[in-house]
């Protein structure tokens, strides 16, 4: 068409608007009626003009979009700190946008509404798309630094400011939606629903990667719990405690909710770490000494949920999945009577709690013989009945697989 940029619009809203309104063809001293007339322009030819003018968005989005990720992967790779001005790490990427997008649908809104939804939908779809390239970049960045922890000195500050980009991300498109969603369209809702998913998930994700990096620091401090080493000290729980601290100082340049899901994220894995290396047959003792060991167990477990108070005072204590430790422990003081109801109470609570799960438990306890205590638990997990499910505590059994089989 020849036509490039901005003069998409002022063509259109001059066909659309200026002429047939009051300035021109309504003009009261002209006395035309536009029916008699016909329009300026075919719809046809409309159409080809709105086309053109969204490709050309689109083609902006998607250079500025390279951009601005080319700029973000530049200051990971290049060393450059975390923008400290605020409490919480961020960019300005997301503000910058949604003020694009803004500014587009600023205009389409001179021409007509419907041109306007289109132009939303085409925008949701390339912040979508954005967040995939996104996801990329990111994967890319994080795999890099593992492979080399020297090569990247600001990684957890960077991937702060990605989770906390991501949840901005979805409240940003929450106010665009709010303005520029007509209320009474329902058709492509499912694109807007998929941008929030979109980076929920990747804000979801990257909070596991600090995580991740933290739990490779004390890989080799859960390798010894429930070993002779651990039973004579308190060095192993003492230094994941510290460890995570340390890290968790970091961590409140989280933005609140974002600080919340990443405590709660890592409470859920040192429970599983711990609750793994419990059950994986390190240790087998008399009863007497199995005693001592579950009071040793019970106690740690009190160390680790006063830790995860003591630095998130804020993040609801209910449903702690480091309640399940002491919970399991107990079962290490029963008396062979009590073994059924026990194994009851525990499996009621726990419905994924599985048959290797309770054995590999026992294999602490060598006063039981193998055939017994599979007998037992065998009976209990046909005959179970599920009253309260701890969801929060009952996912983990779900994660703690073995490939080794025990006896």
């Amino acid at each position: 068409m020849g036509l490039e940029g901005n003069e998409f619009v002022t063509i259109l809203s001059w066909i659309m608007n200026t002429y047939p309104g009051r300035e021109l063809m309504q003009h009261p001293d002209l006395l035309i009626d536009l029916s008699d007339v016909g329009p300026l322009v075919s719809n046809e030819v409309l159409k080809e003009m709105e086309s053109a003018y969204l490709q050309t968005m689109e083609r902006n989005y998607q250079d500025w979009m390279t951009k601005t990720l080319e700029t973000e992967k530049a200051d990971w790779i290049n060393g450059v700190p975390a923008d400290s001005a605020d409490q919480y790490y961020h960019t300005s990427a997301p503000v910058i946008i949604f003020q694009m997008i803004d500014q587009n649908l600023q205009v389409t809104n001179t021409i007509h509404s419907d041109l306007t939804f289109n132009a939303l939908i085409l925008s949701i779809q390339q912040v979508i798309k954005y967040g995939h390239n996104y996801r990329g970049a990111i994967i890319e960045y994080k795999e890099r630094h593992f492979r080399d922890r020297s090569q990247a000195p600001f990684f957890t500050q960077h991937i702060i400011t990605i989770v906390n980009n991501c949840a901005q991300m979805k409240e940003l498109a929450q106010q665009m939606k709010q303005l520029y969603w007509p209320k009474s369209k329902t058709m492509h809702y499912e694109e807007f629903e998929r941008l929030l998913n979109t980076y929920q998930a990747l804000r979801d994700e990257a909070g596991l990667f600090l995580l991740e990096e933290a739990f490779l620091d004390l890989e080799i401090h859960f390798n010894e719990l429930f070993t002779l080493k651990w039973v004579g000290t308190t060095v192993s729980v003492d230094t994941i405690c510290v460890t995570l601290e340390d890290y968790f100082q970091d961590y409140n340049h989280l933005r609140s909710v974002n600080f919340e899901y990443v405590i709660n994220e890592a409470q859920r894995l040192v429970a599983k770490r711990y609750i793994k290396a419990m059950l994986s047959k390190r240790l087998s003792k008399p009863r007497q000494e199995c005693e001592i060991m579950a009071k040793k167990v019970i106690k740690e477990a009190k160390q680790i949920k006063m830790f995860f108070e003591k630095v998130a005072p804020n993040v609801a204590k209910n449903d702690s999945p480091i309640d399940v430790i002491s919970n399991l422990a107990n079962l290490l003081t029963c008396d062979a009577e009590m073994l059924i109801l026990d194994l009851h109470t525990l499996l009621s609570s726990y419905p994924s709690l599985t048959e290797d799960h309770v054995v590999r438990l026992f294999y602490m306890r060598n006063d039981f013989k193998a055939s017994e205590v599979k007998e037992k638990v065998h009976d209990a997990i046909v005959s179970k009945k599920v009253t309260v499910s701890h969801d929060k505590q009952d996912s983990i059994f779900k994660e703690i697989v073995f490939s080794d089989k025990l006896w």
